[in-house]
């Protein structure tokens, strides 16, 4: 589905590719408005990788659309506004792109 380098910036074609999918760059809208109306029940976060692991949790329970919303305005943070991002946060979004992968399929 998508071609994954080390850098975020060289994912040629991601944004073409999340628009002819139907998703938007909503900046995480869809996914906050999920997350406040969520009934799943999440340990509180003490660090970064636990706010994370909350995200990823709440994103396998989510629809495809908020997913690849999510995925798509995250990215777009970490390209234009971040102004950096690490290993994890390229596994992080490669984890969101494995649950878009999986809700394709159960499609």
């Amino acid at each position: 589905m998508i071609i994954i380098s080390k850098k975020m910036d060289e994912w040629a074609g991601f944004p073409d590719l999340m628009w002819d999918l139907g998703f938007e760059m909503d900046c995480e809208h869809s996914f906050d408005e999920y997350r406040k109306n969520s009934t799943l029940k999440l340990k509180e976060a003490n660090s970064e990788r636990e706010r994370k692991r909350n995200i990823l949790y709440l994103l396998e329970h989510a629809d495809l659309q908020i997913v690849g919303n999510y995925l798509f305005s995250h990215w777009r943070y970490y390209t234009h506004w971040a102004y950096s991002y690490d290993e994890y946060d390229v596994d992080f979004l490669r984890r969101i792109i494995t649950i878009l992968k999986e809700k394709y399929i159960g499609v």
